[in-house]
């Protein structure tokens, strides 16, 4: 078993916000949670149903197959009979045996078909699955990221108010000439980056949003994106080998390619069996094949190598929010002093505000890091799913 470096206890005094609401009428709107997701791409998007017609829809042709092939083999005997009844003449022999020839090459490629058609379906299905679940993994990279800029804009504000506090400080001690008037220009010249930055991240949210919703199918705007649920427990993953084998079994691209392999060798014996194994033919056949084998190869070993990168990141990231961490321990100490030492006269108002904005901005970054580390667990159940990094 390998456990990966654990969350200490202080995350689980950390809330992750809010859910922020965007609409004023609360009676009409629904809070959508991050367990929701699946379920209302399942049941709301559109693209999802489309799929699903469009599976149905390539499944038509096979449908009639056995009967197509049916009616061929019915025409045939036809065309025999007519060929041997007596009283016919040359030219309508003729005539016979070049529609039975066409008749035979429709009925060859109808067989083909029909040892295809379990390979060809089950291409089919596997593609609409992986397209669905695409939909569902876009939906939470969504979600997160709406989470992610409202964090940003909650740090970027306290910034903001921060300097403008500064910025008063600093214009009455100019008025008592103390400083000079360059001092607060290069204040607001600061003031004004992080406006920006602030209007910039606001259209950001909003744009995930609306992607968000328009993924959930919410045209009439009744559904309020919550919050990103808190990491609270240590990741631990008990048998790497097991999960790594999972992947490999699971994975949409590695089983499409097998698919392929499969098409390959059933293009392979047809070519054998109709032109030979010396025809080019078959010898263009097998070098697909041939290569349809190597990429498979190389695909199993790059999804092992993506496995143990995304097990280091994983840690990275554990070990990463137990440093955040950390360092809110320290801040909310300076906090606690600065607040003794105001209420001692020791320090000025302005001090203690910009030791509440110290720890109020590390509060935020853990709390990023909580998301990064929740992300990176949800990219390691998608990546045992099949699907891979995003």
């Amino acid at each position: 078993m390998k456990k990966l470096i654990g969350i200490s206890i202080l995350s689980t005094m950390l809330i992750l916000g809010q859910p922020f609401m965007a609409f004023a009428d609360a009676t009409s709107t629904k809070v959508i949670n991050f367990a929701d997701i699946k379920g209302i791409i399942a049941e709301q998007n559109i693209d999802v149903q489309i799929n699903k017609n469009s599976s149905l829809k390539d499944k038509v042709d096979f449908s009639n197959i056995k009967k197509n092939i049916k009616d061929l083999e019915d025409d045939l005997e036809d065309l025999d009979n007519q060929r041997d009844s007596t009283g016919i003449t040359t030219g309508e022999i003729m005539a016979i045996n070049a529609e039975k020839r066409m008749l035979l090459d429709a009925l060859k490629e109808y067989e083909r078909g029909a040892i295809d058609r379990p390979t060809l379906e089950a291409r089919i299905d596997l593609n609409n699955s992986m397209n669905d679940e695409l939909i569902v993994r876009a939906a939470e990279s969504l979600f997160i990221g709406v989470n992610q800029a409202d964090l940003g804009i909650l740090t970027i504000s306290s910034s903001i108010k921060t300097l403008e506090k500064q910025l008063v400080a600093m214009q009455l001690q100019e008025s008592l000439g103390m400083i000079s008037h360059n001092n607060i220009n290069e204040l607001k010249t600061n003031l004004v980056n992080l406006q920006t930055q602030l209007e910039s991240t606001e259209f950001q949210q909003a744009s995930l949003e609306r992607q968000l919703k328009n993924l959930f199918n919410d045209q009439e705007n009744t559904l309020v994106i919550g919050s990103t649920p808190a990491t609270v427990e240590d990741f631990i993953i008990e048998d790497e080998e097991a999960d790594l084998e999972k992947a490999l079994e699971n994975s949409y691209a590695i089983k499409l390619q097998e698919l392929q392999i499969t098409m390959n060798q059933a293009t392979l014996d047809r070519a054998k069996k109709d032109n030979g194994a010396s025809s080019k033919q078959y010898k263009k056949a097998n070098y697909d094949l041939t290569n349809a084998n190597l990429k498979l190869t190389q695909m199993n070993d790059t999804l092992k190598s993506n496995y143990h990168t995304m097990i280091d990141n994983i840690a990275k990231t554990q070990s990463d929010l137990r440093l955040a961490e950390q360092t809110l321990g320290d801040k909310k100490v300076k906090l606690s002093e600065a607040q003794l030492r105001k209420g001692l006269g020791m320090i000025s108002q302005l001090e203690l505000d910009e030791a509440t904005t110290n720890y109020q901005l590390q509060e935020n970054a853990v709390k990023t890091k909580q998301i990064d580390l929740f992300n990176a667990k949800c990219n390691y159940e998608w990546f045992l799913k099949g699907m891979p990094q995003a």
